[in-house]
């Protein structure tokens, strides 16, 4: 079916990050264009439910100052507010390097067995009754966990080289975050984080054919991380527009980038029946700083 108002196929929608990723509790951001914007804004956006958030790093950044620091090689112990966890900091850039991939894997999974034995101390009618009362569907861990899988040196695009990203694999949703402001321009080296790695989309208009060609190049489609649920979303405030109500014709406007990017993949997909498809696609457009995000998805 599609929507009368947006024309867009199958699911489509609009809200915050935390709404954008299915309400998760383990997201892992990768790419270029706001990363760490998302980081923070979807670590707000869970603490204003109440929830209670590690944010970590399977890479390096600069030093966070929006939560609490945590540096040891072991997980966060627990905590009132939001903290980051890293373990140890690098001498030359004093950026802050965070646990290894296994490390957070092994947290995780530690997360997840220490509320199944919290969870089975409960009765079914109490869990029945208390999930009945609150209109939420059992959550999987005691933590919610924000991780950064990926460093993009602050650029609008991430390649990758073969040992990139590094996304834990106890994730529940992917978001490979791109530059918004790439849409209808043409691409730069200096625009891109290991250009040489996708040296055929450089000097081309960023557009619809140019994005998949990206998209099914990218982590989004290894066999590694079928089992994920994946966002791509292309993040960025758009343009300026000087109208009695400008975010309607941005709203207008970032829909219209999600119908040529679907549009695309039905041409697409027509002639391609071997692909390694993730378990699930959306394809987003938004700004994650203001936290207003529009969606579709392809499956």
């Amino acid at each position: 079916m599609a929507s009368s108002d947006t024309g867009l196929q199958n699911g489509w929608g609009s809200g915050g990050l935390w709404d954008m990723t299915r309400r998760v509790q383990v997201v892992t951001f990768i790419g270029a264009g706001g990363k760490t914007t998302c980081l923070h804004s979807i670590t707000q956006e869970l603490e204003s439910f109440g929830k209670q958030v590690i944010a970590t790093t399977t890479t390096k950044v600069f030093p966070e100052e929006h939560m609490t620091a945590w540096i040891s090689d072991d997980v966060p112990k627990s905590q009132d507010k939001a903290c980051f966890w890293y373990a140890k900091v690098e001498d030359k850039s004093g950026k802050w390097i965070g646990p290894t991939v296994n490390a957070v894997d092994t947290a995780i999974s530690d997360d997840l067995l220490s509320f199944k034995c919290q969870d089975n101390q409960e009765s079914e009618q109490t869990k029945k009754s208390r999930y009945a009362s609150s209109g939420t569907v059992p959550n999987l861990h005691t933590l919610h966990w924000v991780i950064e899988g990926d460093g993009a040196r602050g650029l609008q695009l991430k390649c990758w080289e073969s040992h990139e990203p590094q996304i834990p694999l106890q994730s529940n949703c992917a978001v490979l975050v791109l530059d918004r402001g790439l849409w209808g321009n043409v691409l730069q080296p200096n625009q891109v984080h290991r250009p040489q790695r996708c040296s055929d989309l450089l000097g081309r208009v960023w557009n619809a054919e140019s994005s998949w060609h990206y998209f099914l190049g990218s982590p989004v489609f290894s066999t590694l991380y079928r089992d994920f649920a994946w966002v791509i979303l292309l993040n960025g405030p758009g343009e300026i527009i000087k109208t009695v109500n400008p975010m309607i014709n941005q709203s207008s406007k970032d829909i219209n980038i999600l119908k040529e990017l679907s549009q695309k993949w039905a041409e697409i997909q027509a002639g391609a029946n071997n692909l390694n498809r993730p378990t699930h696609l959306r394809l987003a457009v938004g700004d994650a700083k203001e936290g207003v995000i529009q969606w579709c998805d392809l499956w």
